[in-house]
């Protein structure tokens, strides 16, 4: 991981009365995602920051707690304190946090996923470059000729990347991962550890793939927006069609044990 110099960071502003801790990791928050400091930048150390802020070494050492248990950095001891922060992890902490509190159902989850798939085809068509293009492709064809588990679930995690890097929307890109991320747990889950249920699975979903990769290449946004349409709607129909009660996990809204396990197992990055 970079090393970014923290030589000259100063604190954003001075500490009013009230909470000093929290004051501090708010400030210290408001650096790391501004990128004053950038993921990989060590920390002032605890004396410090501690001068910096006029505070004792117990008031940052809370301070960095907090920042630690929002997995903005990560305290190597013997080290210090690193920046961690990643638009990925964090979004997907928070929307996992929100699904389990509100009970949120899988096919709702998949049911915005599409929305969102969509949007992010016909961004595509407009937006994407001569690389994100190749991306693609290379993604679909590690997928179509893996020879395991894991191969083809990277190739599917390379397109699922590339689709949602070139629609050129950073937000919508995070958001398209981590649902997508759900869907390929759900459908991994039900194919089991079975090399040939799961390679039997996703090349029925080849061709569909494969007109939408065609569709932003021929910069046609309507048409990009159909075949993400009509991919997300072959794969959810094969996942309802697993073993293991596959429709009852599309559709029963009781299902949040199930989801909990998923999104708790889930970390943002995908796995199918």
């Amino acid at each position: 991981m970079r090393k970014a110099s923290i030589s000259s960071w100063q604190p954003s502003k001075r500490l009013d009365r009230g909470n000093a801790a929290e004051q501090i990791l708010d400030d210290l928050r408001g650096n790391i995602l501004s990128g004053v400091l950038p993921r990989g930048a060590k920390l002032p150390t605890e004396k410090q920051l501690a001068e910096a802020y006029d505070v004792s070494g117990a008031t940052i050492r809370e301070a960095i707690r907090g920042l630690t248990t929002a997995q903005l950095v990560e305290v190597r001891h013997g080290s210090g304190a690193y920046v961690t922060a990643d638009a990925d992890q964090l979004i997907a902490m928070s929307l996992r946090s929100m699904i389990q509190m509100e009970g949120v159902s899988i096919s709702e989850v998949l049911g915005v996923l599409s929305a969102l798939n969509g949007y992010a085809a016909e961004l595509a068509a407009v937006k994407a470059r001569k690389e994100d293009l190749a991306e693609m492709q290379d993604a679909l064809d590690q997928v179509d000729h893996g020879t395991d588990i894991a191969s083809i679930s990277d190739g599917l995690a390379r397109f699922v990347d590339a689709l949602a890097n070139a629609s050129g929307n950073a937000l919508l890109a995070v958001l398209c991962r981590f649902l997508s991320s759900i869907q390929f747990a759900l459908a991994r889950q039900l194919t089991g550890k079975s090399f040939e249920a799961w390679r039997k699975t996703t090349r029925r979903l080849a061709k569909d793939r494969q007109r939408l990769v065609d569709a932003i290449a021929a910069r046609d946004p309507e048409s990009a927006r159909a075949a993400a349409r009509v991919y997300h709607e072959r794969a959810l129909k094969l996942i309802a069609a697993l073993p293991g009660e596959g429709d009852a996990m599309l559709t029963d809204p009781a299902l949040s044990t199930f989801l909990s396990s998923l999104l708790q197992g889930s970390t943002g990055h995908r796995s199918a």
